[in-house]
């Protein structure tokens, strides 16, 4: 029962934010993910016709993302590809990532246990995956893997929690399946039994598929929101441990992947009392409308009184002193019968043009 309520919350869609796209980041990081997936350097009709953007339009987006160092322009070729700027832009993410920091104290725990390599997965893509972290054993002989390598979403004992629990349709699964590299022979009925196995169990396993000698554990990460970014997967040499201990090795890698749940009520509760001083807050301070309405009735009261301008059939215009005729451009004078031309000294006759 444990394992159903685990797969039906990593099985929900990521939730998307609410506002409208602004069209020229979008078309920007179209731009960025297809020059990280291209094969080399790309043109700008290339670049273009790929994202289905207008060429003007891609062309400045390129210049501009060249001027900020994130993309790189080669002028004897005329071609873009991605530049190392982007570098810094990723190691910042690593290092302010909430998730990874609760994370990675407790897979370099698990690695120096096992003396195995422990690596933090993360979705990066519809079919991709890249590794965010990894915790390495003090072992003389050990596995080692770079952090930023990214794989198939399908590839791996990472890949298969991914697939298990996404609602990828079956014809597509195939597509993508037939497509992998694998160290040995894999049928595609036996990928979909190992991924029943993995919606029942909540845990994976990869037995020498991805690299011949290894065997690869993973286990979902699980969030508060029901969403699947990160797995938590371990590697070890084939033969290390028998199967007795690498299902425990699982368990643990379940229990790390609660860890952003657990943390979660703390969270929530910091979140609670900051919300609550927050509203003290308010509450004391003054509201900025209130104190403007009060401004204009104060004003109002203290202005001199002003006659107003009676209204409905019948009704007479106010006279005496300090009523004041509308003037300026856009008053127009009363026309049609009835209406009495200024008479006096001073007064003017309204002149007339005839033409001869």
């Amino acid at each position: 029962m444990k394992n159903e309520s685990a797969s039906t919350a990593v099985s929900r869609p990521a939730a998307q934010p609410k506002g409208k796209p602004v069209g020229a980041v979008v078309n920007a990081a179209k731009i960025l993910r297809f020059l990280r997936a291209a094969q080399g350097p790309a043109t700008v009709t290339q670049v273009a016709r790929a994202v289905r953007a207008n060429p003007s339009t891609c062309f400045n987006i390129l210049r501009t993302l060249t001027r900020e160092d994130f993309v790189q322009f080669d002028d004897t070729a005329k071609t873009y590809q991605l530049s190392l700027g982007l570098v810094a832009l990723a190691r910042g993410a690593l290092e302010h990532s909430t998730e990874l920091q609760l994370l990675e104290p407790r897979i370099a725990r698990l690695a120096q246990e096992h003396r195995m390599m422990v690596a933090i997965w993360r979705k990066i893509s519809e079919d991709r995956i890249m590794l965010v972290a990894a915790a390495e054993s003090d072992a003389p002989i050990r596995i080692h893997a770079r952090v930023g390598a990214r794989s198939p979403s399908l590839l791996g004992a990472s890949g298969r929690v991914f697939t298990a629990f996404s609602r990828l349709p079956r014809a597509k699964l195939r597509e993508r399946f037939q497509r992998l590299r694998l160290s040995r022979p894999l049928a595609f009925e036996t990928y979909l039994r190992q991924l029943d196995e993995v919606r029942r169990t909540g845990w994976a396993l990869d037995d020498g598929y991805t690299y011949a000698g290894t065997v690869t554990i993973a286990a979902p990460v699980l969030e508060p929101g029901g969403t699947l970014r990160y797995t938590c997967a371990a590697i070890l040499f084939n033969g290390q441990y028998d199967r007795h201990r690498l299902g425990r090795i699982a368990e643990e890698l379940r229990a790390v992947g609660r860890t952003l749940l657990e943390a979660a009520p703390a969270a929530v509760e910091a979140g609670a009392e900051t919300g609550e001083a927050g509203a003290e807050a308010r509450a004391s301070a003054p509201d900025p409308v209130r104190a403007r309405t009060t401004r204009r009735a104060n004003a109002k009261a203290a202005s001199p009184t002003t006659a107003k301008k009676p209204r409905g059939p019948g009704a007479k215009k106010p006279q005496g002193p300090g009523v004041k005729k509308p003037r300026g451009p856009g008053v127009k004078k009363p026309r049609g019968p009835g209406v009495k031309k200024p008479r006096g000294p001073g007064a003017k006759k309204p002149s007339s043009r005839t033409r001869g």
